[in-house]
């Protein structure tokens, strides 16, 4: 179905309605499964049918899938599935997300990650876990979030008389806002991750912030100008502004020791790391191969880790990094070039 919706004719809205045509269509099967189905995604949950009017197509180059299941304990369970990607890498990293998030919960240090799962089903095909969210993206351009990020965890997370809140924010949404994104910045920065644009950066409503799309990583990427780290004004202005401008409840001196604190614990956890990047390089996976000549994926981790300088000069430098990636102008105006060709898609 997937590959049947991307090569079809039409404009997107079109090729939505050909989805939910498909899939409603009895003789595809897909409306009722009986037994229920252990869902291969996460087979704990038992599927019992796909909802047609729920399924949608994203706008994006290959065109994913947004179908929705219904589970045996009337819950829904959506999902989105791809094709014309090799998800075994996006797999790999999540799984090494997943293991950097153990790592700083062992030290008690919770930055509301998400690792949502993913599984390849094939070399260019496979499903991944569907979080309700919204990409940076579409909330800067929402009159209904005043446009900007601290207006989304404002509508979503209202402050009231009954509970302590930041910014006009409830607390614990800032919390996981300013946590979270504290602890990407320092993964993405380990790993490398490449092509951020504001559409893959997604929050939740309870402020959950995470990355998605890890077809680049170690340092590569598509464009010119790419960021070590992707922080930008508009996130940073989320969390009420950076030291040099600053609101009165800034969150920015958080946000930065959390930085500091996952930096310092994920290093002294490098060799568990190194060693896995390691095991990783001969799977097979283009995006994990051997740079040229002894370079290494495992050499392009170790860089960022600064092995060869003591912990206070790494938080330094560390420390160099955010003010130097919130000042670049070059992942802004990646970040315009990424919004009209998104336009001109649509």
């Amino acid at each position: 179905i997937s590959k049947e919706i991307r090569n079809s004719r039409g404009d997107r809205l079109r090729k939505i309605e050909q989805l939910k045509k498909m899939v409603a269509d009895p003789k595809n099967d897909m409306l009722n499964f009986y037994p229920p189905l252990p869902l291969p995604l996460d087979p704990d949950i038992k599927i019992t049918g796909v909802i047609p009017e729920e399924c949608n197509v994203f706008k994006s180059t290959l065109l994913p899938l947004y179908v929705k299941f219904k589970t045996d304990t009337g819950d829904d369970y959506p999902l989105i599935f791809k094709t014309g990607d090799d998800l075994r890498q996006d797999q790999l990293v999540v799984q090494i997300i997943a293991l950097m998030d153990r790592l700083l919960l062992k030290e008690n240090l919770d930055l509301k990650l998400t690792p949502y799962r993913i599984l390849a089903t094939a070399t260019l095909a496979g499903a991944v876990q569907f979080i309700p969210s919204a990409p940076i993206s579409s909330i800067l351009g929402s009159a209904k979030y005043k446009g900007s990020i601290l207006g989304y965890l404002r509508f979503h997370n209202p402050a009231t008389a009954d509970s302590p809140s930041v910014l006009g924010v409830r607390k614990e949404a800032m919390e996981t806002y300013v946590k979270s994104v504290a602890g990407y910045c320092v993964i993405t920065y380990l790993l490398g991750v490449g092509d951020r644009h504001l559409d893959n950066l997604l929050i939740s409503p309870d402020g959950h912030f995470f990355h998605i799309d890890f077809g680049y990583i170690l340092g590569r990427d598509p464009k010119p100008m790419a960021p070590l780290m992707k922080l930008s004004r508009e996130m940073v202005e989320g969390m009420g502004g950076s030291a040099s401008d600053p609101a009165s409840d800034s969150q920015f001196d958080s946000f930065r020791q959390y930085c500091f604190t996952a930096y310092t614990t994920l290093r002294r956890s490098s060799s568990l790391i190194l060693n896995l990047f390691a095991l990783m390089q001969d799977a097979n996976i283009p995006g994990l191969a051997v740079f040229g000549g002894n370079e290494s994926s495992v050499g392009k981790v170790e860089e960022r880790f600064k092995l060869d300088v003591g912990e206070e000069e790494a938080i330094a430098l560390f420390a160099q990094l955010i003010e130097r990636e919130m000042g670049a102008w070059g992942p802004v105006l990646i970040d315009k070039l990424h919004g009209l060709a998104q336009g001109w898609r649509a």
